[in-house]
This record gives C-alpha cells, sequence and structure tokens, in this order.
C-alpha cells in the first residue's frame, strides 16, 4: 500500500500546510492578516505547537456557527472554555475562510506535471520489487492501492496516462457524469481513495459528489454546484460525513490485509487517520509502516504506542532518486 501526505507534492511545486501558512499571509490585506495572526496566536496560547492555516480554518469554521461549533466539542467544553467564547458568531469569518480555500485550490491546480508524471514513473517502475503487466500497463504490486491527503492531481494525472482503468471511488452515472459511490472494485490494476477530497470534487446541492473538469455554478440540468468537496480537517468529525466516511473505512479494510504501508511525507496530524493506522496495527501484527522524509525519524519520535514501534523511519526527501534507492531496499 502507498499513502502519500502533503510531502509527496512538495517536490512538484505544491507546499504542505506549513509553507501555505506563510503564502497566504503575504496576500491577505492588513486586516485579513491581523486576523489570522491572531488566530494563530490564541491556538499556540493553548499549546497548540506550530499551528497552520488548516488550524486556521478549523477557528474561522468554528466562528461561523459557534452553537454547532460548541455542540460538535461537546460538555467537555467546560474543561477548557466555562465562560463561553470571548466573541459573538463572526460574520466576516465566510469570507476570510472562503478567501484561503480559493488560494490554496488554485496553488494545488498549478503543480508541475511533467515533474510529477516523471518522478512517478520512475518510482513505480524502480521503487518497488514486484511488478506486474495489466494489459500494456506496469502494475507497482506493494503500490496497487493507493491513499493519498492531498488535493491536487499530480497522481490522478499519472494514473490517467500510464494506467487509465484504476478505480478511484466513481461511477458514471446518467445525468451527472462521475459520481462518487464510495466503491473501490479491486482487480489487477491501481485503486485510489483520496481521503480529504480534491479539486476536482464538487458537491450538487441536494445531490451527489460529482468529478468535474472545470469549476461550473450550475449543470446543464439546473443543479446548483454548491462547491468543491475538500475537509480541511483539524479533528475527526469530518469522517463521520460522506464522502470522507467512505473513504476512510476503505482505507480501514484495507490496512487489515496489508503487510507493509509506505507512508510518504504524511506528519501524522489527522486524528482520524492516525486511529485508522493505530487500530490496525492492534489488529493486523503483520502490518509494518516505513515512514519516507526528510524527517521520518523525528515524526517517528512523537508517536505512542502500538504505533510507533511498527513504524519504520526512512530518511530521504521524495523527489529525489535517493529515496527511490532507500525504499527499494525497505519494502
Amino acid at each position: 500500500m502507498l499513502f502519500l501526505g502533503a510531502g509527496a507534492s512538495r517536490p512538484f511545486g505544491i507546499p504542505t500546510m506549513k509553507e501555505f501558512t506563510s503564502e497566504i499571509l503575504k496576500t491577505l490585506d492588513n486586516d485579513a492578516s491581523a486576523k489570522v495572526k491572531e488566530i494563530i496566536e490564541r491556538i499556540e496560547e493553548y499549546g497548540f505547537i506550530e499551528p497552520d492555516i488548516e488550524a486556521v480554518m478549523d477557528v474561522l469554521t468554528a466562528r461561523q456557527d459557534l452553537d454547532s461549533a460548541k455542540m460538535a466539542i461537546g460538555p467537555k467544553i467546560i474543561e477548557f472554555s466555562p465562560k463561553g467564547p470571548k466573541h459573538s458568531t463572526d460574520l466576516k469569518a465566510s469570507l476570510l475562510l472562503e478567501s484561503i480555500r480559493g488560494q490554496i485550490t488554485e496553488r494545488c491546480a498549478k503543480a508541475d506535471f511533467g515533474q510529477s508524471d516523471a518522478y512517478y514513473g520512475l518510482f513505480f517502475k524502480e521503487g518497488s520489487s514486484g511488478q506486474t503487466i495489466s494489459g500494456k500497463d506496469w502494475i507497482a504490486i506493494p503500490y496497487q492501492r493507493i491513499f493519498t491527503t492531498n488535493y491536487d492531481l499530480c497522481i490522478e494525472r499519472f494514473l490517467r496516462r500510464h494506467s487509465p482503468n484504476y478505480q478511484d471511488g466513481f461511477e458514471s452515472r446518467p445525468g451527472y457524469g462521475r459520481v462518487f459511490t464510495g466503491s473501490w472494485p479491486e482487480g489487477q490494476g491501481y485503486t485510489l481513495c483520496k481521503l480529504h477530497g480534491s479539486i476536482d470534487w464538487f458537491e450538487i446541492e441536494a445531490g451527489p459528489i460529482v468529478q468535474m473538469l472545470g469549476v461550473p455554478g450550475e449543470t446543464l440540468y439546473a443543479d446548483t454546484i454548491k462547491g468543491r468537496s475538500m475537509v480541511y480537517p483539524a479533528g475527526e468529525k469530518y469522517a463521520l460525513t460522506s464522502p470522507y466516511a467512505e473513504c476512510l473505512f476503505y482505507l480501514r479494510e484495507s490496512l487489515k490485509e496489508e503487510r507493509q504501508c509506505l507512508v510518504v511525507g504524511y506528519s501524522f496530524r489527522d486524528l482520524a487517520i492516525n486511529n485508522a493506522f493505530t487500530d490496525a496495527v492492534r489488529t493486523n501484527p503483520e502490518l509494518e509502516l516505513v515512514l519516507l522524509g526528510p524527517h521520518a525519524s523525528f515524526v517517528r519520535e512523537t508517536l505512542e504506542e502500538p504505533l510507533k514501534s511498527k513504524v519504520k523511519a526512512v530518511e530521504a526527501s521524495f523527489g529525489s532518486r535517493d529515496a527511490i534507492v532507500k525504499v527499494k531496499a525497505s519494502v
């Protein structure tokens, strides 16, 4: 299994969330920038280390509807804020949130596909000892199941060109085109599951999640496009809603069967995914996680048991020849 975190897209021009934070602050006007900095400072006061733009978006989402945010936290909120929030619902939060989302989407749409195509081709051919032929395609058996938290289209672009029969949880449906079904039929080809959504996923009002290449406001059937289906998780609640619930369930089921999972550029900051990994190593004693990244050993040390002892750290930067050599020796 292959699991791609933010560090897997960084070599192709997509910033990590930490880097997005710095970039976005430079583009905001003075008032908006001051508000983001104020949120970051308050998050740090509560003991969170180096909060990024994802954490800021979580706070802004709460400020849109404080009552819903309070109910989502539950009664334990009294242990942290007995007197309630210091401010009322922020009517400007939605505008700032949409501005940040727009910048992230725009940046994710500008990946260096030439570079990502070339590297993934090399990685799948040389970074795995087990391969088979499916039609005209080479399938790297250890990476036949692919999961990612990334919104960009780097891995899809490669699969479209080199393994067009891959399964991604979508199926064609009359009147809608490609619709999310939450089903990944497994055969001889690859399966791809995007745990946080994608820049080409859109939600139709009172309808399904669909894949679209453009950015329409309305379909030819007069269906309103509510917006992109992308999640910026800082907690576990998102994993209870579709399409993310189906994606997480597929990850959990797959981990039950795998003996090894190569984890690339993932910082282990998503609680729902971390719990999936932790539960998997409890129920699947043969499972080993190989963590690839320039600071893999440091990230491993931040983990708790039983997960920590099941993680093998490989220090190398995805996008380099060195990473391919070290990965092949480890998987």
